[in-house]
């Protein structure tokens, strides 16, 4: 396929009309790990709008991991700003704010008091929240501490996916784990809440799960340049034919540990203050 044949969809929003979710205003972020100097090519200003599901491409891994680190409040970018229309997850899967002395119960309190207007606003109950986690015998009354490394996966993706976030952020490691056998159940609900026109961003380079969880694609060069935006699967051919794909291993390094600020946030918040 031609570079040509992409020409006519190309842009830079899913629509003009669409209301936008996350707008980025001439920001400028790194794009080298080893050099502070290099950054991309030319500031980026562009929307995700309501129920845009999607997937970032690029054999740059840096350049997504500052993406994610930006967007999840860890990192501030060289300049610009960006800003959000609704609320927005911390990356799914993420350990961050939770003591490891806490009962599950305990921990699921908490974060709720934080996120009740996001709990509110679920397609999935407390009910049935809990009787997932006991399906893998995860109780309400063990310690965050005591549980095993499968179990610690299960419950704090579980976590992630119950509050109702008008965007979800996945980070490439996570959406591996999403796609495993023990995670089944996990997909049918993060599906069942992106179906009331939530918003998602995501580095995945797992096309399994980008052909289940999103709707557009977004190649990006090096530098950040914008090579392609529009359908998935468009965007999935055009990075395969013209775009050099990081391995798995060296993408798949790329791991959040959230510290433990949890703080909702909306279009008048400080984007300081995601986390």
């Amino acid at each position: 396929m031609e570079k040509s044949s992409f020409e006519s969809v190309f842009m830079l929003t899913s629509s003009r009309s669409a209301e936008p979710r996350l707008t980025f205003d001439r920001l400028i972020l790194r794009c080298d790990k080893s050099n502070n100097d290099i950054i991309n090519s030319s500031p980026w200003n562009w929307s995700i709008c309501m129920g845009e599901r999607l997937s970032i491409m690029s054999s740059n891994s840096f350049l997504k991991y500052q993406l994610m680190a930006i967007l999840s409040g860890f990192v501030h970018p060289i300049s610009g700003d960006f800003e959000i229309f609704g609320s927005l997850s911390w990356p799914l899967g993420g350990e961050g704010g939770l003591d490891s002395k806490l009962t599950i119960g305990q921990g699921f309190d908490f974060v709720s008091s934080v996120y009740s207007d996001c709990l509110e606003a679920s397609l999935i109950s407390v009910d049935d929240f809990f009787d997932v986690l006991q399906s893998c015998s995860i109780y309400s009354s063990m310690r965050l501490k005591d549980l095993i490394k499968e179990q610690k996966d299960f419950f704090y993706m579980m976590l992630s996916i119950i509050f109702s976030f008008d965007i979800y952020l996945v980070p490439s490691d996570r959406s591996k784990y999403l796609m495993t056998r023990e995670a089944r159940p996990l997909r049918n609900l993060l599906n069942k809440q992106l179906s009331n026109s939530k918003s998602m961003v995501t580095i995945s380079i797992n096309n399994r799960f980008k052909r289940e969880f999103c709707n557009r694609g977004m190649v990006l060069g090096p530098r950040g340049e914008i090579l392609f935006h529009g359908d998935l699967e468009e965007a999935i051919a055009y990075e395969s034919q013209t775009v050099k794909i990081a391995s798995e291993t060296e993408s798949e390094e790329i791991q959040f540990d959230i510290a433990g600020h949890l703080t909702n946030s909306d279009s008048n918040s400080d984007q300081n203050d995601i986390f």
